[in-house]
């Protein structure tokens, strides 16, 4: 076989394995040294796949894809810089477990360090943030097929693994990059007869989680059993299987279960929005909690670590299903390796239910004060209402991003409990960049087939402007709501507002550009609704169709924050007088 033809079926065996190893979605930028790849996919009918102008947008389209199937997309992309831009998405990807498959196609070894055009150091360049990272020899009859395979399957088995997370194959190329039909009967395909002449993939593997020792569930039924104040903390959790079941253990054993807007259970009509009254310090003081016990991974606002922190529990114990290390302010007495579902499951009966805690009526006052203050009908569509109102009105045949920042804290913070269908959530809260949102929306959307919306703020809506190309096509329509206060609004909370006259020209960095324009140019229809009757009559009717839509919640960052303010005084006098523990 010459060269061409070589290089076409070098391609071709990798693409096709992905797809057979259940990796068949792929995320391509275009450019000339990834045209063996490219093309391979194009060619392949089993392939599906989504052209993206830039990698950095398709890295986050990708991780969006992972976050709704638990899939590893697979990004595809020419050399140079092209590859760089994928390393926000890479990290993101890595600090929170999500597999993604990286084949960055290269300059061959004698274009290295000499000078030659569009060439960099490819190999190992996102360094430890892989969980592997590996460079393929350039295509020639040398190397056995076979090889190639087992390392595919090894990428594929790597990007899967406990944790989860980035692989990067870097592949290099040697023109010519044309295409040109192999020969099916050269002794180098031989080996691989068997393979093609079936659907199966080269090698499989079993994945399986570490079971608890028998010591360390008993140890943890003791604490549980002898502890007078526990309480759980349900983080990140990527399976709906585990916050569905440390739900149901919290309520048998009559636990408080502090569950943040990322363990997937927090928008369940049976939650407990405890994020209200850890905000205040008289009822952090009554409630110390002698046990913790705390599922899952990152919880977004300080609350309850401010409160831990100030009263120590005797036990801080960490449950999750891989070995990284987790605990920001060092004081796990026991970390247990499994997934919470299991732990849930082993803990069944380990005590009597929790006596005298009864906060219904408390959290039932907390919740008409904040509807009569900020989600009145004719009150102005806030920064506080509109999660509010989206978590109140989202159900499960759709689903719902969260951008960080403000957006993030607010949901978690206001959202309303609702009874229907489990409604799917995420946000990127590995490193909680602003980088990349309206993409991993997209790629979100796409890898649930269904609808989704996106609560963001102005700064993150820009910073991924160009990704607004992504939501005219069908296969991810999303509702985008940019809550716009003309800059960084999270610095106005924060210390420094009060220590500096220059919080505007050097943290806010307000903005003067037009939502409106933006969505005019993509091609997106786009509302400004004044009120929340408007913005709920609005968003009602876009829920019902699916097509992409954004809409424009003005605000003002100094009255945003006397809202917040405001509010929060209010709880207070609820959750500061209100002793729903009884004398425990």
């Amino acid at each position: 076989m010459n060269h061409k033809q070589i290089t076409t079926l070098w391609c071709a065996v990798i693409v096709e394995e992905l797809i057979r190893q259940e990796a068949g979605f792929f995320c391509i930028s275009p450019g000339s040294r990834s045209t063996p790849l490219t093309l391979a996919v194009a060619s392949n009918p089993k392939a599906k796949f989504r052209m993206f102008p830039d990698e950095r947008s398709a890295g986050f389209y990708a991780l969006g894809y992972a976050r709704a199937t638990g899939m590893p997309a697979v990004l595809v992309c020419t050399s140079g810089t092209a590859v760089a831009n994928y390393f926000p998405a890479v990290v993101e990807a890595s600090a929170d477990a999500m597999p993604m498959l990286v084949l960055s196609a290269d300059r061959p070894f004698e274009l290295l360090e000499c000078g030659a055009n569009q060439t960099i150091r490819q190999q190992n360049i996102f360094g430890s943030y892989t969980r592997w990272s590996f460079e393929l020899p350039e295509p020639g009859v040398a190397t056995p097929l076979a090889s190639v395979l087992s390392t595919v399957d090894h990428a594929f088995r790597k990007s899967l693994g406990l944790p989860a997370g980035p692989v990067h194959l870097n592949l290099p190329f040697r023109e010519p990059l044309e295409p040109e039909t192999p020969d099916p009967g050269h002794p180098w395909a031989a080996p691989l007869e068997a393979w093609q002449a079936s659907s199966e993939p080269w090698s499989r593997f079993a994945r399986s989680l570490r079971e608890p020792s028998a010591g360390s569930i008993a140890a943890l039924r003791e604490l549980l059993a002898q502890a007078e104040r526990p309480l759980f903390v349900a983080g990140s959790m990527a399976d709906p299987v585990d916050g569905d079941a440390v739900a149901a253990l919290a309520k048998s054993l009559g636990v408080p279960l502090f569950a943040d807007l990322t363990s997937g259970i927090r928008l369940s009509s049976d939650c407990t929005p405890w994020q209200l009254a850890f905000q205040n310090e008289a009822f952090v003081e009554r409630f110390q909690p002698d046990v913790v016990i705390h599922f899952g991974g990152h919880v977004i606002g300080k609350q309850p670590a401010l409160a831990i922190r100030k009263y120590p529990p005797v036990h801080y114990v960490v449950i999750r299903e891989h070995p990284g290390r987790f605990g920001p302010d060092h004081n796990v007495t026991l970390t247990i390796e499994a997934s919470p579902a299991a732990i849930a499951s082993a803990l069944k009966g380990c005590r009597e239910p929790v006596p005298g805690i009864d906060c219904g009526d408390t959290f039932s006052a907390a919740s008409g004060v904040i509807n009569e203050m900020v989600c009145a009908p004719e009150l102005a569509v806030s920064e506080i209402s509109a999660p509010r109102i989206v978590s109140s009105l989202t159900g499960g045949d759709h689903a719902l991003f969260v951008a960080n920042s403000m957006p993030a804290r607010d949901m978690d913070l206001y959202a309303a409990p609702v009874a229907g269908k489990p409604l799917r959530v995420a946000l990127n809260r590995g490193v909680s960049g602003i980088d990349g949102i309206i993409s991993t929306a997209a790629g979100f959307s796409a890898g649930l087939r269904k609808p989704a919306t996106l609560l963001i703020g102005d700064i993150s809506f820009l910073h991924d402007l160009n990704a607004l190309s992504l939501l005219t096509h069908p296969w991810n329509p999303l509702v985008v709501i940019v809550l716009n206060n003309h800059g960084g609004g999270i610095f106005s909370f924060l210390p420094i507002a009060s220590q500096t006259d220059r919080l505007d020209e050097c943290f806010a960095t307000p903005q003067s550009f037009s939502v409106e324009l933006a969505a005019r140019t993509f091609g997106i229809d786009y509302a400004c609704p004044e009120t929340n009757g408007d913005f709920t009559r609005l968003y009602t009717g876009a829920l019902k169709e699916s097509r992409s839509l954004i809409i424009e919640i003005k605000s003002d960052r100094q009255k945003n924050l006397q809202l917040h303010r405001a509010l929060k005084a209010q709880l207070d006098t609820i959750f500061g007088t209100t002793d729903c523990f009884g004398n425990r």
